[in-house]
């Protein structure tokens, strides 16, 4: 029986260098695609967080006199203030959230979650590990409860830097979401420009500004709920407390001068925001988070 020697098949350098091209050509064409749909799915799990926020705050109005869940950072934990309690500083991330990291320990904004506002109606089944509040203690700093309570509405799946610790400087070693418990910030731009126009810095005035914004708020619920905005993202106050108007900031989804925006109506957007704190960032067409035309007294 006539037998032929064995042989090999192989692919000769320009069979390799082809299929090399090709799989280089479906890699470029497919990295894109792949980029752009996790965007949206973190896009959308992000809006179904920020709709679960506009919603529990809905609640919390209701329950509150028209109200919206934001309340001054204090120490040691006096909620409400006794008259004579030092304020004289706010901070963004005291409407709802979970704790913040041992790097604000013992500090004004050492915010706990069993006393941010929101959270019982965001996560009633929760009971968070804290303290009692009149014994004016907040968590140690290495308390399990720190890392392990988790908030997971409050967290943006394209918050991977953090500004808050050395504002407005980004830290990767962290993120919003574990340094202060949320990824997104209530609008105090509002706060700002009362502290400006009233020109103080010192209690009582503190105290009083805060309450008439708080009111102002309220009754923006009445005549601007579709253009208001009470939180937000990280990257709206980057962009409009930036110096220069021409600013550009890249945020967590790869966009420039873009920021997730909750109204007082309820709904929720994906807008440009304008950078160089000048008016126009602050009030336009599409948003607005300072009051129009008065001042306080």
């Amino acid at each position: 029986m006539p037998t032929r020697p064995n042989s090999r098949a192989a692919f000769t350098l320009i069979e390799l260098l082809v299929v090399i091209a090709i799989v280089a050509l479906l890699i470029s064409i497919l990295l894109p695609a792949i980029g752009r749909a996790r965007k949206a799915g973190y896009m959308a799990v992000s809006l179904s967080n920020l709709k679960q926020i506009n919603t529990s705050a809905t609640s919390y109005k209701l329950d509150n006199k028209g109200m919206m869940p934001l309340i001054m950072p204090m120490p040691p934990r006096q909620i409400p203030p006794p008259p004579d309690a030092p304020i004289n500083q706010v901070c963004t991330w005291t409407f709802g959230g979970k704790n913040t990291s041992r790097a604000w320990f013992g500090g004004v904004f050492d915010v706990m979650a069993a006393d941010r506002p929101l959270n019982p109606y965001v996560y009633p089944e929760i009971t968070w590990d804290c303290p009692p509040r009149e014994s004016g203690q907040v968590l140690p700093a290495d308390a399990p409860a720190r890392t392990l309570q988790q908030a997971e509405a409050f967290r943006d799946p394209s918050d991977k830097v953090d500004h808050q610790i050395n504002w407005p400087n980004a830290n990767p070693s962290t993120t919003a979401y574990d340094a202060v418990g949320t990824s997104y910030q209530s609008n105090i731009k509002w706060w700002d420009r009362i502290r400006l126009d009233a020109n103080f810095t010192q209690q009582p005035k503190w105290r009083r500004a805060f309450e008439f914004g708080m009111r102002r708020m309220n009754a923006a619920d009445s005549y601007s709920p579709s253009r208001f905005v009470w939180f937000h993202d990280e990257y709206a106050d980057i962009v409009i407390y930036s110096n220069s108007p021409k600013a550009m900031v890249r945020n967590g989804y790869g966009d420039i001068n873009k920021s997730l925006l909750g109204f007082l109506d309820g709904h929720v957007a994906y807008l440009t925001v304008f950078p160089g704190n000048v008016e126009i960032a602050f009030n336009n067409g599409d948003y607005q988070m300072t009051f129009d035309g008065l001042k306080f007294k």
